[in-house]
């Protein structure tokens, strides 16, 4: 590009904003190899357990304030770069990004590390992981894909549907996720009405004709240089988790710089001045990063420039990053305080809970049903909706999707109401179990609710009430309360501690 005097103040700019977030999201790879190895000690053992938490991913959420995708990545880059001394320098030292060290891992082997440690501080995310699977080996990137559908339904049709969510998940476990309870129902029609999807072409291999970037000469990544974390003295559960808060705020620090530039960049296109063809391009081969975490990022800070007092409760750690996204779907600037208060005050996963009823009761009066979950399990409601219309049009029918997905979710009410397996549950073991959503009572759980829990103990002439019945998970009841980890306390329903 010649020197920067050379060009125009467009490009000069783009240039600058650029090398200060490449800085930046280049810094985050010591700090991600840092948290993966802490957790990888912590999830040895009961250590979780001793701090109340059941799953990785509730530790994830509630305490560490990311998300599931997040943690997952951070172990698996972790349990990586253990055997591959050349590959963590190399991540550490800010030369290749965590998304190319897990590209280049199954190659990375043995006398193969030195040279595909050399290959990915040259070659883009894509060129390596077509190596990988060139060579026929999976690379261990982030391969977890979403789908959202915006479906036309009626509320009586949606009341159809929730009636098919209600006995799935009464049949397959009270706090199983709803788009798991969705690819269940869908399934049991395409078992008996599956030769009426039309067929889906075989798909081949995937060509990627985007290789990198059109600038082919990029500034080289400069070593960074970061404040040296002690290693692992304290691997008890209490110091593991000081430890992870202290690497967490540094890695916050560097997110909020990196929110404004990301800003910036994303809303001024700097990313087509560079030479990049989408920001997708541009957010994996230069950030190392996902593109949907960019927006994501650039989404918040927008919402955060709206409403200052989110900044400041982000920045202060009144909030997690999780508990900002969700504050920032539906705060105004008259009620972000209160939001932000109620927020600091309860778990993630009942924020969520909360969010994601609101948004169900606008989509309900705006006639739509959002459908949300995995790829393939779109793929699977989608191909129901396809069967239950084709079969209409052969029975001289006319119907909208929302009444295809209704009878599917008939269908499967009609099959599993009449070969239901075993008792049908006690009214008042319903009552107890559906007290928190199906899910276990421990806050920030999200384990389905599996054992009753008496909180004064029958053998101490406690009462069989559903006031004095918790329903708990196997691993928080017989782990947790009975290994003397967790205490219950008060009248369930009422004031339970």
């Amino acid at each position: 590009c010649g020197s920067t005097t050379d060009l125009y103040p467009t490009q000069r700019r783009a240039l600058e904003l650029d090398q200060a977030a490449v800085r930046l999201a280049r810094q985050r790879g010591r700090l991600d190899v840092d948290i993966g190895e802490t957790l990888l000690v912590l999830c040895d053992g009961d250590r979780l357990l001793q701090l109340g938490y059941s799953r990785q991913v509730d530790y994830a959420r509630e305490r560490m304030g990311v998300s599931a995708r997040s943690l997952a990545l951070w172990l698996r880059l972790a349990r990586a770069l253990a055997t591959r001394p050349l590959l963590k320098r190399a991540v550490v030292s800010g030369v290749v990004s965590s998304r190319k060290a897990l590209a280049v891992v199954p190659l990375a082997v043995g006398a193969g590390e030195r040279p595909w440690t050399t290959a990915a501080m040259n070659a883009t995310v894509v060129e390596l992981e077509a190596a990988a699977r060139s060579a026929g080996v999976d690379s261990l990137g982030d391969s977890f894909q979403t789908d959202n559908l915006m479906l036309r339904m009626t509320p009586a049709q949606q009341d159809r549907l929730d009636a098919a969510i209600a006995l799935a998940q009464e049949t397959f476990g009270l706090g199983a996720p709803r788009w798991r309870c969705m690819e269940a129902i869908c399934q049991e029609w395409l078992g008996a009405f599956g030769a009426w999807a039309p067929e889906v072409e075989e798909r081949g291999a995937v060509r990627n004709d985007d290789a990198g970037p059109i600038l082919r000469e990029r500034p080289p990544f400069e070593p960074v240089e970061l404040e040296e974390f002690e290693p692992i003295r304290d691997d008890s559960a209490h110091g593991l988790d000081e430890r992870l808060q202290r690497l967490l705020r540094a890695r916050r620090s560097f997110d909020e710089r990196f929110g404004r530039l990301a800003l910036r960049i994303v809303e001024g296109r700097f990313w087509s001045t560079l030479g990049y063809r989408s920001l997708e391009e541009y957010s994996r081969e230069r950030l190392g990063m996902a593109a949907r975490s960019l927006r994501e990022r650039v989404w918040l800070e927008r919402r955060m420039c709206a409403l200052p007092a989110l900044r400041e409760a982000l920045s202060s750690g009144r909030l997690t990053y999780s508990k900002a996204l969700l504050v920032a779907k539906d705060a105004t600037s008259e009620d972000v305080d209160a939001r932000v208060e109620e927020a600091s005050d309860t778990t993630w996963q009942q924020l969520d809970r909360e969010s994601t009823a609101r948004e169900d009761r606008r989509n309900r009066a705006a006639g739509v049903r959002r459908i949300w979950g995995p790829k393939d399990a779109a793929r699977v409601v989608l191909d129901a909706i396809s069967s239950a219309l084709a079969l209409a049009t052969a029975d001289g029918e006319h119907i909208e999707t929302g009444e295809a997905l209704a009878r599917v979710a008939d269908h499967f009410v009609e099959v599993w109401t009449l070969h239901r397996l075993g008792p049908r549950m006690t009214r008042n073991r319903r009552e107890v179990l559906l007290r928190h959503g199906g899910l276990c009572a421990v806050p920030g759980c999200s384990r389905p609710a599996q054992h009753e829990h008496h909180i004064h103990l029958r053998s101490r002439g406690g009462s069989d009430e559903t006031a004095n019945r918790v329903a708990v998970c196997a691993a928080h009841h017989l782990h947790g309360i009975h290994r003397g980890f967790l205490t219950v306390t008060g009248r369930a329903g009422e004031l339970l501690v």
